[in-house]
């Protein structure tokens, strides 16, 4: 699959995403002016990777992103190890961070240049197993079709500009129902025998947590990121760590106001589509 964007804006891809837009729009406008406490962490899947899938960010969508985070005073882009640093020294300092999970090969292609250019730190959460093959299982944002996945050369470009955090999504990209500590410890082996380095950092599959495997998360690693909305301040579980999706209907000021306040458009459109759901309606 070409690495390449869909032409034009968010709202170009049909009628559904346009009236999502707008709505995104309309909420927009209730957000704050100050910037939100705590540590903000952003979910990124894809970048530019063709498909319709609403965690696929266009290239062109996803370069006004990083220029709005870019323009932020120095610090409140922080790597992953930087922000667990700040929320368990008990610091409400605004601070954002850039997550992708899964580890398709367009997060290189597309994400990579312009992350790069800006000297901005992101962290990969990393399905090992797939690394160098194809991105395909139920429900992933590649669909039946698959996608390319990162190569460990791309990865080793990426750790050793220093921007780039590796962490263990585990190898196969386990189901929650099916998390083994063999499935954590593989992916960690995997990297480690690649990269030269062992994984402090976990994401959950889908984010849904499995309390029954918190013992093994915390011997293993300093944070779990979950797909619970929120910001994350002084007294967050670190193996509970709250996360904001980005998806390719988000206008500029929509994930500006990811940034800011107390994510009141993000959890109104969150009610939306549940409502929408609920009555049947394609959300």
């Amino acid at each position: 699959m070409s690495g390449t964007a869909v032409p034009g804006a968010s709202e170009a891809a049909g009628p559904a995403e346009g009236i999502r837009t707008r709505v995104k729009r309309q909420l927009a406008r209730r957000v704050g002016a100050r910037p939100g406490e705590g540590v903000t962490v952003l979910i990124y899947h894809r970048v530019g990777g063709g498909s319709p899938d609403e965690l696929d960010v266009t290239t062109a969508d996803f370069t006004a992103q990083v220029d709005l985070l870019a323009e932020l005073p120095p610090g409140r882009v922080v790597p992953l190890d930087e922000a667990v640093d700040r929320i368990e020294a008990g610091r409400r300092t605004p601070a954002a961070v850039l997550t992708f999970d899964d580890g398709f090969a367009d997060v290189y292609e597309n994400a990579w240049p312009l992350l790069r250019e800006r000297a901005l730190p992101f962290t990969v959460y990393l399905a090992s197993g797939h690394v160098g093959g194809e991105m395909r299982w139920e429900g992933s944002t590649a669909k039946a079709a698959g996608a390319p996945a990162l190569s460990w050369e791309q990865l080793r470009e990426m750790t050793a500009s220093g921007l780039c955090t590796v962490a263990n999504h585990t190898r196969s990209h386990a189901r929650p129902e099916l998390l083994t500590t063999a499935e954590l410890d593989a992916c960690n082996d995997d990297v480690e025998q690649h990269l030269g380095v062992r994984p402090r950092h976990y994401a959950y599959t889908w984010g849904v947590p499995v309390p029954l495997m918190e013992a093994a998360l915390r011997a293993r690693f300093r944070s779990a990121a979950t797909g619970e909305v929120g910001r994350n301040v002084p007294g967050v579980d670190p193996v509970r760590l709250r996360r904001v999706p980005v998806r390719r209907t988000d206008p500029i000021d929509f994930f500006r106001a990811k940034l800011y306040g107390r994510l009141i458009p993000e959890r109104a459109y969150a009610r939306i589509v549940a409502t929408a759901k609920a009555v049947g309606a394609r959300a």
